[in-house]
C-alpha cells in the first residue's frame, strides 16, 4: 500500500490489483489494531473477508481476462454467493473454521481455474516476453501459490484445532504462505510501472 502510495497509483482502479492491495491493507490493520489491542471478536471479520476477497479476487481476474471465459465467471459468482449463504448456516461468534472452510472451496477454486488459465494463455500465446518483468505475472503466481497451500489448512482448521496436535505449527503454514503472497504483491506493485 505503501509503494502504491508513493507511485500516486492508490486510487489507480485501471489496475486491476488495487483493490485487492486495498484490502490487504485493511485487514493487516484490524488484524492488528481489532484483534491484537482491541481483542474484538474476529469471527465477524473472517466472514466479511471471505465476502470481500472473493469480490476483489473476482474483479482482477475478469479484467485481466476481459472478454473470456465469462460463462464460467457467471458461474463461479453465483457458486461462491450460493455457498456463502449457505454458510450462515453453519457460522457462529465462537467458531469460524467451518464457515471459513466453506467458503475457501470456492474461492480455492477459482483461484486456481483462473491462475492455471492465465499460465496456459501465457505459455500458448507467448504475449509477454519476459514474465519476470510483468506485474500480472508476481499477483497470479502469489494467489496460486497462496490458495493452493493454505486450502487443506483451512479445509482442516476446525480438526486440527481441537485434535491435541499442536495448532501453532500447522497454522505456522498460513503464515508462510501469506509472508509470500505479500511479497509477490510487492513485488508486482513495484513493477506496474514497467507495463
Amino acid at each position: 500500500m505503501l509503494i502504491l502510495f508513493l507511485k500516486k497509483r492508490a486510487f489507480d482502479l485501471k489496475k486491476t490489483i488495487i483493490p485487492f492491495v486495498w484490502l490487504t491493507a485493511l485487514a493487516t490493520l484490524y488484524e492488528f489494531i481489532g484483534t491484537v489491542l482491541l481483542k474484538i471478536n474476529t469471527t465477524y471479520w473472517s466472514q466479511l473477508y471471505s465476502f470481500l476477497a472473493f469480490l476483489t479476487l473476482y474483479y482482477f481476474f475478469f479484467k485481466l481476462f476481459r472478454p473470456n471465459y465469462k460463462n464460467a465467471f457467471r458461474i463461479y459468482f453465483i457458486l461462491f454467493t450460493i455457498i456463502f449463504c449457505i454458510s450462515f448456516f453453519f457460522w457462529t461468534d465462537k467458531n469460524t473454521f467451518i464457515t471459513r472452510a466453506i467458503n475457501r472451496i470456492p474461492l480455492t477454486l477459482f483461484v486456481l481455474t483462473f491462475s492455471f488459465l492465465w499460465f496456459k494463455e501465457l505459455f500458448k500465446k507467448m504475449k509477454i516476453q519476459n514474465p519476470w518483468q510483468n506485474a500480472d505475472f508476481y499477483f497470479v503466481s502469489g494467489f496460486a501459490i497462496y490458495y493452493s497451500s493454505t486450502f487443506f489448512l483451512f479445509l482442516l482448521g476446525s480438526f486440527i484445532f481441537n485434535s491435541n496436535v499442536y495448532f501453532y505449527d500447522y497454522w505456522l503454514v498460513n503464515i508462510i504462505a501469506t509472508l509470500i503472497l505479500r511479497i509477490f504483491l510487492i513485488i508486482g506493485v513495484w513493477k506496474m510501472k514497467q507495463d
